[in-house]
């Protein structure tokens, strides 16, 4: 049998409980001797069984006993059964004929799902794509610069209310599928390399962020303005290309502008990593490489390089607004831990901020440091995170720190979230929606 394709993830509408869709994997290895599907895969649980905010779940469910109510939750591998107590649901099997094909089918309900293949290797972490025991869908590759900034591919669900409509959930990501009419409506997305004296990748003195411009950004006739600018910002371990390989940033950027809950807006999603080798010893931080002795570098370090570097270089190569009420940044994690230094030290430079479950550790501001710096009532913010997200005490502080201030911000708490994906495209869904360039100050009115 002559194969045509070494890897191939098919998503099949089937009009069929238990989720009305089936995802198909096909992989050809003739000389694995197993091959499981990890890169982000993760069992199901539902609100009665998760335990709360530190990855420890009771209910593991596989895919194919999905129920209306289940949904996706990050857990920690090390934290998951071993065999033959608890065994993976995503595991691929060799057809009978032996010729190499491994083949694996699952009903998957709406959400984004990224995927690698490991190839007779148990435990990710343990598998690397130097060895051959980690292995990228060559059919459906990642988006990223350079080659190992990226670890895994990434499909999207659509959501089928016959099959899946719960009354405590609401789990439709249908926000982030392809937009309709893509010349339209539909943005592109691109790695750019711009000059960094000191970063070590991609380049000595170069370093990369990814950007979408808006499909009216490509119209040359509608270029006399200066389009709204959002920085987003990845977490710990992540790089700029995190928010469109495992986000799909630009999908939801499309439908969100498409729908008229956003004008026309440009994204820059920058890499915190790899920005001045005294920063990181000199070591490069990467996906296909991690090195996990390379400390998150700290943020007040990250603020004053992009400041110095990024913000100048977009603005000079884009046509991008030139104020603070058209400027605004967000991250999700560590990300969010930025975005809070963003706020309190470049208070000036942005007027909209968005904390994705935010990593935020004291001290907070103050009544002091308001009274030094009233523009710090003057903003738009939102603190988001998830029901189950392990940083949701740490954000509930941030909260209490800004109420006990008087400053007005808008929250989101994904009922179904954890430290995942899923959960941070919930949240730049609702950042765009309610917080994204609307009339300051925040009343209570606002978002509704």
């Amino acid at each position: 049998m002559v194969m045509e394709a070494s890897a191939s993830v098919t998503i099949r509408k089937t009009g069929c409980g238990p989720t009305g869709y089936e995802v198909d994997f096909r992989y050809v290895n003739a000389t694995a001797k197993r091959v499981l599907i990890g890169g982000g895969m993760q069992p199901f649980t539902d609100q009665f069984h998760a335990t709360g905010t530190e990855y420890r779940v009771n209910g593991l469910y596989d895919p194919h006993d999905y129920q209306p109510g289940d949904f996706y939750i990050n857990n920690l591998s090390p934290l998951l059964p071993a065999e033959p107590d608890y065994k993976w649901p995503y595991e691929m099997k060799q057809s009978d004929d032996q010729d190499g094909l491994w083949t694996y089918t699952a009903p998957l309900p709406s959400g984004l799902y990224s995927y690698a293949y490991l190839v007779d290797c148990n435990y990710a972490p343990n598998c690397t794509i130097d060895t051959g025991h980690l292995v990228l869908d060559p059919d459906l590759p990642p988006f990223m610069n350079v080659p190992g900034d990226q670890v895994a591919s990434s499909f999207q669900v659509p959501f089928d209310a016959e099959f899946q409509a719960s009354p405590e959930l609401n789990t439709n990501f249908d926000y982030a599928l392809d937009a309709p009419d893509p010349d339209r409506h539909r943005g592109e997305v691109k790695m750019v390399n711009y000059t960094s004296p000191g970063s070590i990748h991609p380049a000595p003195d170069v370093h990369d962020f990814a950007i979408y411009l808006p499909a009216d950004y490509r119209r040359p006739r509608c270029r006399t303005k200066q389009y709204p600018l959002l920085y987003l910002s990845h977490g710990a371990g992540g790089n700029a290309a995190d928010w469109e390989n495992l986000g799909r940033m630009s999908h939801i950027m499309d439908n969100l502008i498409r729908l008229g809950h956003i004008p026309p807006t440009v994204v820059v999603t920058p890499s915190f990593y790899n920005l001045d080798a005294s920063l990181q010893d000199g070591r490069k931080y990467l996906h296909g490489n991690k090195s996990h002795s390379v400390p998150v570098p700290a943020a007040p370090r990250v603020r004053e390089n992009f400041e110095k570097y990024l913000f100048p270089w977009v603005e000079a190569h884009y046509d991008v607004c030139r104020n603070a009420s058209c400027r605004a940044f967000a991250g999700l994690s560590m990300g969010g831990l930025l975005t809070y230094e963003m706020y309190v030290n470049a208070t000036g430079y942005f007027d909209y901020f968005g904390m994705f479950s935010p990593a935020v550790f004291g001290p907070f501001i103050d009544a002091a440091a308001v009274k030094a710096k009233p523009g710090l009532r003057e903003k738009g913010i939102m603190v988001a995170y998830g029901l189950y997200d392990f940083v949701l005490p740490m954000a509930r502080n941030l909260q209490s720190a800004l109420d006990s201030v008087g400053i007005r911000y808008m929250t989101r708490v994904t009922p179904f979230g954890s430290h995942t994906w899923n959960t941070w495209q919930d949240e730049l869904w609702w950042f765009g929606r309610i917080v994204l360039w609307k009339e300051l100050p925040f009343i209570v009115r606002t978002g509704r």
